[in-house]
């Protein structure tokens, strides 16, 4: 049997369940992967993001290569290119592992129906998630949903499936992955290294996250989440390693938990790609003016945890999570500026850029989403002297703050900085009145 194995989310060899499933077939496998042109157009981002990709494809390549196989790689719509390949090479299956999100399952769609079209075996599999979201019973909240979520976890298959142990894969005429990388425009990516996820799952002390993870002045996050979005490490592992220093109800694990709770709520309410899932918070008076808009993506809002926190974001393509609440709730609340902006400012900067989780933590933190809480908003300087008491995360990622002391930071008395771009208490009173009107 002649089979093409695509690769998505899932750039490894160990524990990749739909590639464990092909290797144990007696079958030629043609590993591929394909550059979406329109996922790329409209991330829109900068070319270092683009530059960690290939960095990471390079990494899948040498492992491949390491079994006796190769990568092919192509540029262009999936479903034409698979249309294309499946016509050249003849292929009796195409394996892969299951889209979740909402531009993936529409480009899945499209290319069950091409081998339904043309004879092909499609098999997909449920790689990225520890329960796959159909298998849950639609919850609104998120501790029902938790407690549903960690029962079915108990009869999951959570093992770790090895790496093949050679691949089979013929020399065909088709475009390598050094070819198909010059049609793109990409640069290094001088912060993130593929390799990195490896050894952070091993050195992570699990152990100091509840007590480490809102410090932004500290390294206590797992900052696992670029290595989950890229599948350089599987779900699994992750779980498996916190698992052997934490309570199975951990922290840790609920934020696991969380980051599934969003794709339940994709599959159960799809709608909300675009629409709040409150239906009494739509059509909110949104202020969303222009210079608060820019001043916010150019960090001179004159609220330095805010400014620091857009550095983070642009220079490092990541941003520390209480950061992103805090941002979140500023742009939201504060600024009254529509979600979906935040949602767009993110998805052109974040290199783990995800927009089903995305999209499920800015409808939350607009209080317009799912889990619904009373209306919160996050007083920025209370924020800082709280998670950046010394201000060194802020000085770090606003230089020209560097020599200043720190009270005069956390108490803005900085009169040689940006002016505030908003009295955070006249906003606190404002954004009753739109919320609650």
């Amino acid at each position: 049997m002649r089979a093409i194995f695509w690769f998505k989310r899932d750039l490894r060899l160990r524990d990749n369940r739909g590639l464990y499933e092909l290797s144990s077939l007696p079958a030629e496998i043609i590993p591929i992967f394909i550059l979406d042109e329109r996922l790329l157009s409209s991330l829109n981002g900068p070319a270092s993001r683009t530059g960690f990709l290939l960095a990471a494809l390079e990494r899948l390549e040498a492992e491949l290569r390491a079994k006796g196989s190769r990568l092919y790689c192509f540029y262009g719509r999936p479903e034409e290119v698979l249309a294309r390949l499946i016509a050249q090479i003849k292929p009796e299956a195409l394996y892969t592992n299951r889209s979740y999100s909402w531009t993936g399952e529409k480009v899945q769609k499209k290319v069950e129906a091409l081998c339904r079209k043309t004879g092909v075996e499609f098999r997909d599999f449920n790689d990225s998630l520890l329960v796959a979201p159909e298998k849950i019973e639609a919850r609104k909240v998120f501790s029902p949903f938790f407690r549903l979520w960690s029962s079915t976890l108990q009869s999951e298959d959570l093992s770790i499936k090895p790496e093949p142990s050679r691949l089979k894969t013929p020399v065909l005429r088709l475009p390598t992955l050094a070819e198909t990388a010059r049609l793109i425009a990409h640069e290094p990516n001088g912060y993130w290294q593929p390799d990195y996820a490896g050894r952070r799952l091993r050195q992570y002390d699990f152990r100091g996250y509840d007590a480490g993870r809102n410090r932004l002045d500290e390294d206590g996050t797992s900052r696992l989440s670029v290595a989950i979005r890229f599948g350089l490490v599987s779900i699994r592992e992750v779980l498996a390693a916190a698992r052997k220093q934490l309570q199975v109800d951990s922290q840790f694990v609920k934020e696991l938990a969380w980051r599934e709770f969003w794709y339940h709520i994709r599959h159960h309410f799809p709608w909300t790609e675009k629409l709040e899932f409150q239906e009494k918070r739509r059509g909110l008076r949104w202020l969303n003016r222009d210079e608060d808009i820019r001043a916010m993506e150019e960090a001179r809002t004159g609220y330095p945890i805010i400014d620091a926190a857009i550095n983070q974001l642009k220079q490092e393509g990541w941003m520390h999570n209480r950061a992103r609440l805090i941002v979140a709730s500023f742009l939201t609340k504060d600024l009254l500026i529509d979600w979906r902006i935040g949602e767009k400012l993110f998805k052109k900067y974040l290199l783990d850029y995800d927009e089903v989780v995305n999209t499920g933590n800015w409808q939350w933190s607009a209080s317009v989403g799912a889990d619904p809480r009373p209306l919160r908003m996050f007083n920025p300087q209370l924020q800082s002297e709280k998670y950046d008491p010394e201000c060194r995360y802020i000085k770090k990622y606003v230089p020209e703050l560097k020599r200043v002391d720190c009270r005069a930071i956390l108490t803005l008395n900085l009169p040689e900085y940006h002016s505030p771009i908003v009295d955070h208490r006249s906003a606190a009173i404002r954004v009753k009145q739109v919320y609650l009107r």
